[in-house]
């Protein structure tokens, strides 16, 4: 629900909505908190509940290091035929096709999509896990902006040249082009955190 949006930074979790709407007990549902407190995903404040936790900078600036070492690296390495580019095409087209309605929510999630498939061409389930840990994080990153066009827009395009670069063969120029626009997206959100747009608790 945090990956695709439907939950926001900065929303409280209320045990008696979340339970029945889960099927899940409310011990259960308990659990999941602490899961999530430990990712960094929500943060349970005394008195007042359990809430989805809107990320700071140095998690910020942390994340886009870590998504240019590894999705990089992974367009460096990759082969045109791997099964992931058709995973990058077809998630770079369904928030093309998003982006057309427009449906930003959709657009936000096909652009989380697509970079998993980039970090898929590294074949490695570790860094698979990863990402899919960060995922949820990079979402609230997204929506604490609360401008889902503007977060996304500059981007859609990109993806689809990257992931036709990638069917061509040019793994290196992917590569590039991946670095300079991780780097234009980290600039755009923490520009905003630095405006004073954004407050984290």
């Amino acid at each position: 629900m945090i990956v695709t949006g439907e939950i926001s930074p900065g929303q409280r979790l209320i045990e008696t909505e979340l339970a029945p709407r889960l099927n899940v007990s409310r011990n259960t549902l308990r659990e999941s908190y602490r899961l999530l407190s430990r990712d960094g995903l929500v943060t349970h404040l005394h008195n007042r509940g359990v809430f989805v936790n809107r990320p700071g900078l140095p998690e910020i600036i942390d994340a886009f290091h870590v998504r240019r070492t590894i999705e990089t690296q992974a367009l460096i390495e990759s082969h045109a035929d791997h099964p992931a580019t058709r995973r990058m095409q077809k998630a770079a087209e369904d928030g093309l096709q998003a982006s057309k309605i427009p449906d930003w929510q959709a657009v936000g999630t096909a652009d989380v999509e697509f970079h998993g498939a980039v970090v898929a061409l590294a074949d490695s389930p570790i860094l698979d896990s990863l990402y899919a840990a960060l995922s949820a994080q990079l979402r609230l990153m997204f929506d604490v902006l609360g401008n889902p066009e503007y977060v996304h827009m500059k981007f859609i395009d990109r993806n689809v040249d990257i992931a036709r670069m990638v069917l061509d063969g040019d793994g290196r120029g992917a590569a590039d082009s991946m670095r300079r626009y991780l780097l234009e997206a980290e600039a755009q959100i923490t520009g905003a955190y630095v405006s004073g747009r954004v407050h984290a608790w």
